[in-house]
């Protein structure tokens, strides 16, 4: 996104300066998440050391290293050099011999860093080096001390080369980053790690620079004139005078020209490292709000500019008021855009009394126009909106733009307008206006994407000036719209009694399985269960994404998956005083305050609930068809040992049950939803992959519980236990009662100790289970519910 104005256009005959000015210091989201990832890594890593054993996979990834012959030394003892500590200073010394002084900061500073964090690691980890083990090692510089998580040569290396990376170009970063894999490598081939030291040093390096960067920023790269004019030259404007242009600039550098003729002009030289071309950007934007923002950025530059062309080139045939594209093109390293220089003002630098609705109503045609050609701008901030002397509005910058594009698109669009205008204007006269030229369906439909994450950065940045004016936003479009609030009454406020019955029934079913579990169980946890542990979060994690993905399949607009994720939560924690009801009431109002319309999300939790019974039935048909003729599948056997335990859970329901009757006196809402038919109105494919998601929640749910039962020591045939629990999810899906806290425990109990499990480990089982899969994220969706006022 850029913005521009007239002044100051360089002459034919004016010389062109030679350098741009400061560097501009960013700091980019994406470093945050690389901090976290390469945490993760080296906790993974951690975890497996833990083990007390080498898998095999690493013992011969060692050997297949370290049997090199030893001709290859002298090289790779060279290489190697460069994670050891003094590497450190010298690579520092020479960034600042060549002036890049903010690049040996961080050398320093991420280097040091590095060398003492993987000391302290290893200090807490206390893993032998490989001479210390038996896997056959081939000691190419002799013996070595010390401890091998982690490789600091490694971290060093790696956290050089991060630091590095933001100062160099594509082709610099490529070799660092290869130097530093080479010198994780020579450390397995000189018999100084094991794979996973190295991996874990990588990691650990990695996060320490990036860091680093967060902390600091980066400087963003800065083109002299005298280079654009190269490149304008070889396409054919030779003579044409650029000088750097005084805008505000994302994924372009822009400069203000003029051509021989004397024809002003604007050039954008694209950046060649924008965020979007990062691929941790990308994804993090594809997994937050499953879309991309810009489908273009991975393609060679020339391609870019010649797409934002063709996009420019396609609305202005259409009738948009777009400049006139002088000449796009480029190569893979290198690309320019030049075109008509509008004698503009950017329209988020109006005041109150220049913004009239007349100005406001032909902003929106310009839009309409735009969209009736399929072309969404996909950047459409009110600075990418110019305002000519005759109050004329230009619609500029279509570098995200795409063409044939789809409704959630354009809808994105609108989102984006009205939020960037309702910034530096009143959302009133905003919203007036784009009612009355796009109509109440294309505004109502950009609701969902008046969430932060779907909007720009641009955008993003100057709503955290005024926290409030969002939400102000949304209101002012349902109110227009005569849409319901989300945040109406969903029901009473619910008594002393009722809370009291319902925390008496929570804690009677939990205490029961914490006191049946024994401490026995929970040293056997200690010992030799935490990996399966490790893997029921793991799986209950991965439930609740499919979950997720199983709602998004309900609803025919684009929702931030962490919207979703909240939904299920909300229902969790609203079932608890509420039930079946405030299950369903909840999730309703959290998709309405995620811009989801009444209707649609009434229709959206209907549909989740089918479903779930659905891709149930199939997870009990599935691993009964799995299983005929295995053993383990028909070996049941009577539960006596847990009727006692499972009568006082259903007693502990029936306490619970009592409070949500006594929450529902006094006027509560009524279950409108539970006589409404839910009819197959969508198409069939959505159905199908709804079901399958829910399929796969079901499976992943049923997988913790196997992982909970060996974590606790018990033993279960995995179908049977799959086939159980799906039947029991089945049930309670379709008979909320059996469901409650307490029933759900009873039921999960009987089936594990039919199954042959030990009745303490059973009830660790269950416990652990449970936990992670409805009472940790319903005690969050009540932390979340309780921001839906009560009567």
């Amino acid at each position: 996104m850029t913005t521009r104005l007239a002044a100051d256009v360089p002459t034919a005959d004016a010389p062109a300066p030679v350098a741009v000015g400061p560097a501009r210091v960013v700091r980019l989201r994406t470093d945050l998440v690389r901090v976290g990832l390469g945490l993760a890594v080296l906790g993974v890593g951690f975890l497996l050391t833990q083990q007390g054993e080498i898998s095999a996979v690493e013992r011969d990834a060692f050997r297949l290293l370290n049997d090199l012959p030893g001709i290859v030394l002298p090289a790779v003892w060279a290489v190697m050099q460069l994670g050891n500590v003094v590497a450190v200073p010298a690579v520092a010394a020479v960034a600042a011999l060549l002036r890049r002084f903010r690049a040996a900061r961080d050398v320093l500073l991420a280097g040091v860093a590095a060398y003492l964090a993987a000391d302290l690691v290893k200090s807490i980890v206390g893993r032998e080096r490989p001479g210390g083990l038996p896997v056959g090692a081939v000691l190419h510089e002799g013996p070595i001390g010390g401890i091998g998580f982690v490789s600091g040569h490694s971290a060093v290396a790696a956290a050089l080369a991060t630091a590095l990376a933001p100062y160099l170009a594509r082709r610099g970063r490529r070799a660092v980053w290869a130097l530093a894999w080479t010198v994780a490598l020579a450390r397995v081939y000189v018999g100084a790690h094991l794979p996973l030291d190295v991996l874990g040093g990588l990691a650990l390096g990695w996060a320490i620079g990036s860091a680093v960067h967060l902390a600091f920023g980066i400087p963003r790269r800065t083109v002299r004139p005298a280079r654009v004019e190269e490149l304008l030259a070889a396409v054919g404007l030779a003579g044409t005078r650029v000088r750097p242009a005084s805008v505000r600039a994302r994924s372009s550098h822009p400069f203000l020209g003029v051509t021989p003729g004397g024809r002003p002009v604007y050039v954008k030289y694209l950046e060649p490292d924008r965020a979007e071309r990062d691929w941790l950007h990308r994804v993090w934007r594809l997994l937050s709000v499953r879309d991309v923002k810009d489908d273009d950025a991975v393609a060679p530059l020339g391609h870019q500019a010649e797409h934002e062309a063709v996009a420019a080139m396609t609305a202005h045939v259409r009738g948009v008021r777009v400049p006139e594209v002088v000449v796009a093109t480029g190569t893979d390293r290198h690309a320019v855009v030049v075109q008509e220089l509008v004698a503009g003002r950017p329209l988020d630098e109006l005041g109150p009394a220049e913004a009239t609705p007349e100005l406001l109503r032909a902003v929106w045609e310009q839009v309409a126009l735009l969209h009736s050609a399929r072309v969404a701008h996909h950047d459409l901030v009110a600075a990418s909106v110019l305002v000519d002397g005759d109050a004329r509005p230009w619609l500029v910058d279509f570098g995200n733009a795409r063409t044939g594009a789809s409704d959630d698109a354009m809808a994105d669009d609108v989102a984006e307008l009205l939020a960037s205008l309702a910034v530096a204007l009143d959302p009133a006269p905003v919203v007036d206006a784009a009612v009355s030229v796009l109509g109440a369906e294309r505004v109502a439909a950009a609701l969902p994407s008046l969430a932060p994450l779907t909007l720009s950065a641009e955008t993003r940045g100057r709503l955290r000036q005024r926290p409030q004016l969002l939400g102000e936003l949304t209101d002012v479009v349902r109110a227009r719209l005569g849409l319901p609030d989300p945040s109406r009454p969903a029901w009473p406020a619910p008594g002393r009694m009722a809370v009291a019955a319902v925390a008496a029934g929570c804690a009677l079913v939990l205490g029961l399985l914490l006191v049946e579990s024994g401490t026995a169980v929970l040293e056997t946890i200690e010992d030799v269960g935490w990996r399966w542990l490790g893997g029921a979060v793991v799986f209950a994690a991965l439930a609740r994404v499919a979950a997720a993905a199983a709602v998004l399949a309900t609803v025919d607009r684009r929702i931030a998956v962490g919207r979703v994720l909240g939904v299920r939560a909300v229902q969790d924690g609203a079932s608890l005083l509420r039930g079946r009801a405030g299950r369903r009431r909840a999730a309703e109002r959290f998709l309405e305050s995620a811009g989801v319309l009444p209707e649609a999300a009434a229709r959206a939790v209907r549909r989740t609930t089918a479903g779930t019974v659905a891709g149930a039935a199939a997870v009990v048909v599935g691993a009964l068809a799995m299983g005929l003729g295995r053993p383990g599948l028909g070996d049941w056997q009577a539960p006596g040992d847990a009727l006692r335990a499972a009568l006082i859970a259903l007693g502990a329901a029936c306490l619970v049950a009592a409070g949500q009757v006594l929450a529902a006196r006094g006027g509560g809402l009524p279950d409108r939803q539970g006589v409404r038919p839910l009819r197959l109105v969508d198409p069939p494919r959505r159905w199908a992959a709804q079901v399958a998601w829910a399929a796969l929640a079901t499976a992943l749910e049923a997988a913790a519980l196997a992982c909970a039962v060996q974590a606790a020591g018990g033993r279960a045939a995995v179908l049977a236990v799959a086939a159980g629990y799906a039947g029991l999810r089945l049930l309670w899906t379709a008979l909320p009662l059996t469901g409650l806290p307490g029933a759900a425990e009873a039921a999960l109990l009987i089936l594990l100790v039919a199954l042959g499990v030990p009745f303490a480990d059973a009830c660790a089982a269950v416990l652990i289970a449970r936990a992670l899969t409805f009472w940790l994220p319903a005690a969050l969706g009540t932390v979340v519910a309780a921001r839906i006022p009560s009567r």
